[in-house]
């Protein structure tokens, strides 16, 4: 079970190099356009998928709920509190966005103190996109600055100035940090939609929460710290998760964090497995579920004994390592050959580890990409009562390539396709050992070879 790959380009195109961990293509202007250019691009099944999420949230149609009929048997009462170190909205509870030069068209000025490129970027709140810039000043204080149309009527001139301070502490870049930032100004109370927004060196932020709810419940008579965690900053702490995730490390709804363990802190594992998880409808507490209803405003938490449908999950004969998120409790799931049990509801593969044999009984391990979760099949599908769902994953395996401009260069890439539409990481590894990368050839129209080498894992 080998991997070659060989890549056709045009004759004019230059020498294939590595640089930054992942391989290059240099080529002159014209080259470049050529490659890249391309007719609209189409929507994929996964992004159809996410807008229509997003515009039947939109339309304050409720998900359908899982059976919830049970007594309430707990209630906690949650205070907003200030992020601590442990904190679990340094987590899921988490957006990061890059910055983009283009100005975004909803907004009609740039500020008068910014340079001729500012860095343009969204936050999401809610339903909608916030646009916003930041930039360092060219008044003569120099300072760095960001600024949000928070009232969308593109303008931002009507909009509050926040002034960055440098966080020293990180050491490799020059990060800067922002607020609170509040997204009302007529508001009286501070609530989950004031948040911090960090930069660093221009080209990426991070958002998380001011303030966030905690409190403790009561179940079985032992005693949980509880938080929740408004990941959208809408106002609202009662967004259940929907799939699929916008990916493994943002669910796109709001987030729960639970102390299973009793250490006073909440720890982030991996799917299935994490006190910090996204807020579910249904939630699993040693082998016993519960309803689970957050108040909109997350001053309290009812919990209620339920006794949920099943279905089951097929992963054929295949030996699989499965983490799922679910509106019907978070699972992860191993072993070969193997049926699942689970709880009848929504589901999305978060990651997935997969095992092979060859014909000399030596064993592969392949891991899911980033984009795994992007694949239609498994970003998002239901498991019925009574009923059974069932895919067949990995091999036989295609070769799926990217290219995506950066600068001057551009950036060639690939990852392994498996049955169900699944993406794993390139390479993988060999009897515990990692494969080594791939060779390439670039070839010209007259199959005469411009360039060879080998890829590099980034």
């Amino acid at each position: 079970m080998g991997i070659s790959l060989t890549l056709l380009f045009c004759a004019e195109t230059a020498i294939l190099t590595a640089q930054g961990g992942q391989s290059v293509t240099r080529t002159g202007q014209r080259d470049r356009d050529r490659i890249l250019s391309q007719s609209p691009r189409q929507q994929t099944a996964y992004e159809t998928l996410l807008r229509m999420r997003r515009q039947r949230r939109a339309t304050g149609i409720p998900e359908p709920d899982p059976d919830l009929t049970g007594p309430v048997v707990a209630r906690a009462e949650l205070r907003l509190v200030r992020p601590l170190r442990d904190s679990p909205t340094h987590y899921l509870g988490l957006q990061r966005q890059d910055t983009t030069p283009v100005r975004p068209p909803q907004l009609r000025e740039v500020p008068a103190d910014a340079p001729k490129e500012p860095a343009y970027f969204t936050v999401r709140v809610g339903n909608r996109d916030v646009p916003g810039v930041t930039y360092r000043s060219t008044h003569p204080s120099r300072r760095i600055k960001l600024c949000l149309d928070t009232d969308g009527d593109g303008l931002l001139s009507d909009e509050k100035e926040y002034v960055g301070t440098w966080l020293s502490l990180f050491r490799l870049s020059r990060t800067f940090q922002f607020g609170p930032v509040v997204l009302r100004q007529d508001k009286i109370r501070a609530g989950g939609d004031v948040f911090y927004a960090q930069c660093s060196n221009g080209r990426s932020l991070n958002f998380y929460p001011a303030f966030y709810r905690e409190g403790e419940v009561l179940l079985n008579g032992k005693a949980y710290k509880i938080a929740l965690i408004d990941h959208d900053f809408d106002g609202r702490f009662n967004e259940s998760f929907v799939p699929p995730a916008e990916d493994g490390r943002d669910p796109g709804c709001d987030v729960l964090a639970m102390d299973l363990d009793g250490d006073s802190k909440f720890d982030l594992g991996e799917a299935g497995e994490s006190e910090i998880m996204p807020l579910s409808r249904l939630g699993r507490v040693n082998e016993t579920y519960y309803g689970i209803q957050a108040a909109e405003d997350g001053s309290s938490v009812e919990f209620s004994r339920v006794t949920p449908q099943f279905g089951t999950l097929d992963f054929g004969d295949q030996d699989v390592d499965l983490r799922l998120w679910s509106d019907a409790a978070h699972l992860r799931l191993t072993g070969p050959g193997a049926k699942w049990r689970v709880p009848a509801g929504k589901y999305g593969v978060v990651s997935l580890e997969l095992t092979e044999t060859d014909s000399a009984g030596k064993q592969w391990t392949f891991r899911s990409s980033k984009a795994s979760t992007k694949t239609p099949k498994l970003a998002a599908f239901e498991v019925r009562p009574g009923e059974s769902v069932s895919f067949r994953v990995g091999p036989p395996f295609q070769i799926r390539t990217s290219m995506r401009q950066s600068g001057a260069n551009v950036l060639v890439g690939f990852e392994l396709e498996g049955q169900a539409g699944e993406l794993y990481k390139p390479g993988g590894e060999k009897a515990g050992t990692a494969v080594p990368e791939p060779e390439f050839k670039i070839i010209d129209a007259s199959q005469r070879v411009v360039d060879s080498g080998r890829f590099k894992y980034g």
